[in-house]
Parts: C-alpha cells; structure tokens; sequence
C-alpha cells in the first residue's frame, strides 16, 4: 500500500510540474530563445539535484555521456514543442500524448529490435492509445492538422527518450554510471547544449543579455526541476516493489488525468468533449498494459 502511496505522490509532482511549464509558457512565449532558456536553467539545476542526490559522487562513462546528449537532444525538442502545444492547446491534450508516447514507443520497438514478448492485450491497449489521437484531434470543425503533427511529434519524441533511458539501463557492455549520475549527466549536456544553442541564437539578434527576464524565471524552472526530480525518485521508490508492468501505467494514467484537472483548476481550461473521451480511451489503453 505505501508503494502505491508513493506512486500516487509521483503523479502528483509530475502534474505539478506540467503547471510551472505552463506558466512559464504562458510568462515567456514560444520563441526559440525562451525554449532554450528553459532548457538550459531546467537541466543545471536537475544537475545540482541529482549530484547531490549521489552525494557528490561521480561516475564517468563515455558511453552514458553521449546517450545523455542524445536524451537532451530529444528532451529539448519535446519541450520546446510542448510549448506549442500548451500555446494553443491544454494540459490535458500535451501531457496525453507526452506520457504516453514515453510507454508505448519502448514497447514497439523492444518487441521489433530487443525480441520482447509480444502480447494480446498490450497490443490491443496500442490501438486504444492510437485511438484517442484521433478522437482528441478531430470533431465538428476543421482539424487541426499542425496541432496534430505537434502531438504525434511529442509523443514520438518522448518515446525514444524512454528508449535511449532503457538501452542505458539494461547496457552490460561498455560501463554505464548508476541511474542517478546518468540524470546527472543528461541535465549537464543539456545545460551545456542549450546554453551553447541560446549563445548563438543571442549573438546573431544582437541582444545584450544572456537569459532573458532571468529573476522572472528563475523561481518556476527550479520549481519544475524540483517536483521533477522529487517525482523520479518516488518512482525509483516504487520500482522496488511494483513491478514495471504495473507502474509505468499508473505513472502514465495518473499523470494524465492530474495534468487536466490541473489545467481546469488553475488556468481555468476547458478541454472538450471529445479531448476528455480521448482522454478515456487513453487510460483504458493504458490500462491494458498492465
């Protein structure tokens, strides 16, 4: 039961992280110069976290270093669509298609590349999901044909993130550094990448400044940072009693649904109809995974 407890508190720490990037969407825009920024305060202070979750313990492997460069890379991207999506969509539909593209995407490409089990129900739990992008993304009117390719986007993208977290977790060959320094070692790269990226971008524009409004924004990425890493490690709690099957759904449905209620309570959003019953659907594909 505490397990569940502490996966129940996860969920709630990764909706709230979800708020701090609305807000900071909603405070900075999407430009590239504010994704940038973003990124690289989110990555420094998830590095200090992290480093001093591990006590200040440091492993090196140049293998974990450049799937954390690919990670942030792919992070980035992710997020800085995400900001779209946020711009002219919801909570509701960018955390759908985030969370679960992040369980779903391991799971094809484990069953065509890593000779994983293939099973019924997961499968059919895959068209569920596929489902709800649809349902959430069409209706009376015209269809929105860019927030559909921000979304599919998103979810593709958060998915081989999770693929590139797991070929390191389950590597035996070339020395990958223990979980906590390889978070660490992601948020360094991408701080360095995204700092390096905003530096230029700044340089072309001729602007003065390094971080744009940084005293504005510095409180709600170390917030985000924070609920973030919190969320990863009630999740490495959890793991030592649930199993995989059970907690990844739970992370990914829970999560899901906290983010939409998030968004009505606080930034008064209203998904519709058909958002809410893509909504559903994606939880019962969710559910089949277990």
């Amino acid at each position: 039961m505490k397990s569940y407890l502490i996966i129940i508190l996860a969920d709630i720490l990764l909706a709230t992280e979800f708020v701090f990037q609305k807000q900071y969407q909603r405070r900075q825009g999407t430009t590239i110069t504010a994704g940038l920024t973003y990124n690289a305060l989110l990555g420094l202070i998830t590095a200090v976290i992290f480093l001093a979750f591990s006590k200040f313990r440091l492993e090196f492997s140049v293998y974990s270093i450049i799937m954390a460069t690919m990670m942030s890379l792919l992070a980035f991207c992710y997020s800085l669509i995400g900001f779209r999506i946020l711009e002219v969509g919801n909570m509701a539909l960018y955390t759908q298609f985030l969370m679960t593209g992040g369980m779903t995407v391991p799971y094809v490409l484990g069953i065509l590349f890593l000779e994983e089990q293939f099973t019924f129900l997961r499968s059919i739990g895959l068209l569920f999901i596929i489902a709800a992008v649809i349902i959430s993304n069409t209706g009376s009117g015209r269809t929105n044909k860019k927030q559909i390719g921000y979304c599919v986007a998103v979810f593709v993208l958060n998915g081989l993130v999770s693929v590139v977290s797991k070929l390191h977790q389950i590597d035996t060959i070339h020395g990958a550094v223990s979980s906590q320094n390889f978070v660490f070692l992601t948020g360094l790269t991408r701080f360095v990448l995204c700092s390096a990226a905003l530096f230029c971008v700044k340089r072309e524009r001729k602007e003065k400044t390094a971080f744009p409004s940084l005293k504005r924004v510095l409180p709600i990425i170390a917030a985000a940072a924070a609920v973030n890493s919190l969320s990863y490690l009630c999740q490495l709690i959890g793991a030592k009693e649930v199993p995989a099957t059970v907690l990844y759904p739970l992370i990914t449905g829970g999560s899901i649904i906290l983010s939409g209620l998030a968004g009505m309570l606080i930034f008064r959003e209203k998904p519709t109809i058909r958002q809410w019953l893509g909504i559903g659907v994606c939880v019962i594909g969710t559910c089949l995974f277990l």
